[in-house]
Protein backbone atom coordinates (compact mmCIF):
# COMPACT_ATOMS: atom_id res chain seq x y z
CA UNK A 1 0.00 0.00 0.00
CA UNK A 2 1.00 3.77 -1.18
CA UNK A 3 1.23 6.08 1.67
CA UNK A 4 0.06 8.46 -0.74
CA UNK A 5 -3.15 6.26 -1.18
CA UNK A 6 -5.61 6.13 1.54
CA UNK A 7 -8.03 3.44 1.55
CA UNK A 8 -11.50 3.61 2.95
CA UNK A 9 -14.73 1.87 3.60
CA UNK A 10 -17.38 4.60 3.63
CA UNK A 11 -20.66 3.04 5.67
CA UNK A 12 -24.41 3.56 6.43
CA UNK A 13 -26.83 2.03 8.63
CA UNK A 14 -30.43 2.71 8.38
CA UNK A 15 -31.71 1.82 11.80
CA UNK A 16 -35.27 1.19 13.70
CA UNK A 17 -34.41 4.40 16.13
CA UNK A 18 -31.50 6.52 17.55
CA UNK A 19 -30.65 4.36 20.36
CA UNK A 20 -27.64 2.16 19.35
CA UNK A 21 -27.69 0.15 22.53
CA UNK A 22 -31.60 -1.29 21.83
CA UNK A 23 -32.63 -0.54 17.94
CA UNK A 24 -32.04 -2.90 15.58
CA UNK A 25 -30.25 -2.32 12.07
CA UNK A 26 -32.27 -2.47 8.99
CA UNK A 27 -29.92 -1.75 6.66
CA UNK A 28 -26.22 -1.48 5.56
CA UNK A 29 -24.17 -0.18 3.04
CA UNK A 30 -20.34 0.22 2.22
CA UNK A 31 -18.76 1.60 -0.41
CA UNK A 32 -15.19 0.81 -0.86
CA UNK A 33 -12.49 3.58 -2.28
CA UNK A 34 -9.18 4.84 -3.06
CA UNK A 35 -7.57 8.40 -3.18
CA UNK A 36 -4.61 8.55 -4.48
CA UNK A 37 -2.65 12.04 -2.64
CA UNK A 38 -4.26 15.55 -4.14
CA UNK A 39 -7.12 13.70 -6.12
CA UNK A 40 -10.07 14.89 -5.41
CA UNK A 41 -12.44 11.38 -5.94
CA UNK A 42 -12.22 8.18 -4.92
CA UNK A 43 -10.56 5.89 -7.59
CA UNK A 44 -11.21 1.52 -7.54
CA UNK A 45 -14.62 2.07 -6.76
CA UNK A 46 -16.87 -1.17 -5.46
CA UNK A 47 -20.12 -0.92 -3.07
CA UNK A 48 -22.47 -3.37 -1.65
CA UNK A 49 -25.41 -3.35 0.04
CA UNK A 50 -28.37 -5.19 2.47
CA UNK A 51 -31.12 -5.29 4.31
CA UNK A 52 -31.34 -7.06 7.54
CA UNK A 53 -33.70 -9.48 8.68
CA UNK A 54 -36.32 -8.27 11.12
CA UNK A 55 -35.23 -10.33 14.75
CA UNK A 56 -38.99 -10.92 14.98
CA UNK A 57 -41.54 -10.83 12.05
CA UNK A 58 -43.88 -8.44 14.30
CA UNK A 59 -40.94 -6.22 14.99
CA UNK A 60 -42.05 -2.69 14.41
CA UNK A 61 -39.85 -1.01 12.04
CA UNK A 62 -39.84 2.68 13.08
CA UNK A 63 -39.47 5.74 11.02
CA UNK A 64 -40.64 4.50 8.20
CA UNK A 65 -41.48 7.59 6.79
CA UNK A 66 -37.87 8.65 6.73
CA UNK A 67 -36.20 5.16 5.59
CA UNK A 68 -39.26 4.32 3.31
CA UNK A 69 -38.22 0.75 4.29
CA UNK A 70 -41.16 -1.82 3.69
CA UNK A 71 -41.73 -4.41 6.18
CA UNK A 72 -41.19 -7.26 3.46
CA UNK A 73 -37.88 -6.46 2.09
CA UNK A 74 -36.85 -7.26 6.22
CA UNK A 75 -38.76 -10.41 6.44
CA UNK A 76 -36.72 -11.99 4.01
CA UNK A 77 -33.20 -10.08 4.31
CA UNK A 78 -30.16 -11.99 5.71
CA UNK A 79 -29.74 -12.59 9.03
CA UNK A 80 -27.43 -9.56 11.01
CA UNK A 81 -24.88 -12.12 11.30
CA UNK A 82 -24.44 -12.60 7.73
CA UNK A 83 -24.63 -9.20 6.68
CA UNK A 84 -22.05 -8.33 9.36
CA UNK A 85 -19.48 -11.14 8.40
CA UNK A 86 -19.91 -9.83 4.64
CA UNK A 87 -19.80 -6.01 5.80
CA UNK A 88 -16.75 -6.51 8.50
CA UNK A 89 -15.08 -8.69 5.50
CA UNK A 90 -15.35 -5.87 2.86
CA UNK A 91 -13.96 -3.64 5.43
CA UNK A 92 -11.10 -5.11 6.19
CA UNK A 93 -8.27 -2.56 7.58
CA UNK A 94 -9.46 -0.07 5.48
CA UNK A 95 -10.12 3.26 7.08
CA UNK A 96 -13.72 3.73 7.81
CA UNK A 97 -15.52 6.03 6.90
CA UNK A 98 -19.32 7.56 7.71
CA UNK A 99 -21.35 10.54 8.13
CA UNK A 100 -21.70 11.08 12.18
CA UNK A 101 -19.62 7.59 13.13
CA UNK A 102 -20.56 7.31 16.12
CA UNK A 103 -24.13 6.93 15.34
CA UNK A 104 -23.55 4.00 13.24
CA UNK A 105 -20.31 2.49 14.85
CA UNK A 106 -22.66 2.20 18.34
CA UNK A 107 -25.11 0.16 16.63
CA UNK A 108 -22.45 -2.13 15.17
CA UNK A 109 -20.24 -2.23 18.11
CA UNK A 110 -23.24 -3.09 20.03
CA UNK A 111 -24.13 -5.87 17.17
CA UNK A 112 -20.99 -7.23 17.28
CA UNK A 113 -20.95 -7.67 20.52
CA UNK A 114 -24.05 -9.89 21.00
CA UNK A 115 -22.53 -11.83 18.01
CA UNK A 116 -19.30 -12.09 18.83
CA UNK A 117 -18.38 -11.13 15.60
CA UNK A 118 -14.69 -8.38 16.01
CA UNK A 119 -15.17 -5.07 14.51
CA UNK A 120 -12.60 -4.30 12.11
CA UNK A 121 -9.92 -1.75 13.69
CA UNK A 122 -8.31 0.15 11.51
CA UNK A 123 -8.61 4.06 11.33
CA UNK A 124 -12.02 6.03 11.66
CA UNK A 125 -12.87 9.39 9.95
CA UNK A 126 -16.41 11.32 10.71
CA UNK A 127 -17.53 13.43 7.89
CA UNK A 128 -19.29 15.52 9.88
CA UNK A 129 -16.50 16.41 12.39
CA UNK A 130 -14.56 16.87 9.12
CA UNK A 131 -17.59 19.64 7.91
CA UNK A 132 -18.10 21.08 11.20
CA UNK A 133 -14.07 21.79 11.37
CA UNK A 134 -14.32 23.98 8.35
CA UNK A 135 -17.55 26.16 10.42
CA UNK A 136 -15.84 26.52 13.61
CA UNK A 137 -18.67 28.93 14.14
CA UNK A 138 -21.55 26.73 13.55
CA UNK A 139 -22.88 28.84 10.74
CA UNK A 140 -23.84 26.03 8.42
CA UNK A 141 -25.98 22.93 8.74
CA UNK A 142 -24.30 19.92 8.73
CA UNK A 143 -26.47 17.46 7.48
CA UNK A 144 -25.35 15.43 4.82
CA UNK A 145 -28.18 16.32 2.14
CA UNK A 146 -26.82 20.12 3.01
CA UNK A 147 -23.08 19.27 2.78
CA UNK A 148 -23.78 17.58 -0.69
CA UNK A 149 -26.08 20.81 -1.47
CA UNK A 150 -22.69 22.87 -0.92
CA UNK A 151 -20.60 21.04 -2.93
CA UNK A 152 -22.70 20.30 -5.33
CA UNK A 153 -23.19 16.56 -5.38
CA UNK A 154 -27.04 15.25 -5.65
CA UNK A 155 -28.69 12.46 -2.98
CA UNK A 156 -30.72 10.18 -5.53
CA UNK A 157 -32.92 8.72 -2.50
CA UNK A 158 -31.71 10.34 0.76
CA UNK A 159 -32.34 7.58 4.32
CA UNK A 160 -31.07 4.90 1.52
CA UNK A 161 -28.08 3.35 3.63
CA UNK A 162 -26.23 2.45 0.20
CA UNK A 163 -27.11 5.71 -1.61
CA UNK A 164 -26.10 7.95 1.64
CA UNK A 165 -23.06 5.99 1.39
CA UNK A 166 -22.22 6.88 -1.86
CA UNK A 167 -23.03 10.78 -1.57
CA UNK A 168 -20.66 10.52 1.95
CA UNK A 169 -18.25 9.11 -0.73
CA UNK A 170 -17.94 11.52 -2.86
CA UNK A 171 -18.03 14.93 -0.33
CA UNK A 172 -14.91 12.96 1.60
CA UNK A 173 -12.43 14.10 -0.70
CA UNK A 174 -13.64 17.07 -0.93
CA UNK A 175 -13.68 17.87 3.26
CA UNK A 176 -10.28 16.09 3.32
CA UNK A 177 -9.33 18.87 0.44
CA UNK A 178 -10.85 21.63 2.57
CA UNK A 179 -9.53 20.78 5.81
CA UNK A 180 -6.88 23.63 7.84
CA UNK A 181 -3.06 22.74 7.90
CA UNK A 182 -2.38 21.80 10.80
Amino acid sequence: MSPSTRHFAIIDLETGGLNGANDPIFQVAVVCGDLLLGQQALTNISSWSSMVRLRRPWDPIGAQHIHHIPRRKLLFAPSISRVLEHLFQMIGSREVVAHNLAFDWKFLSTAAEQLQLHLPNGPHTCTLQLSRRLDPDRQQSHRLSDICDRYGINIEHAHDALHDAQATSQILPLLLRDQPSA
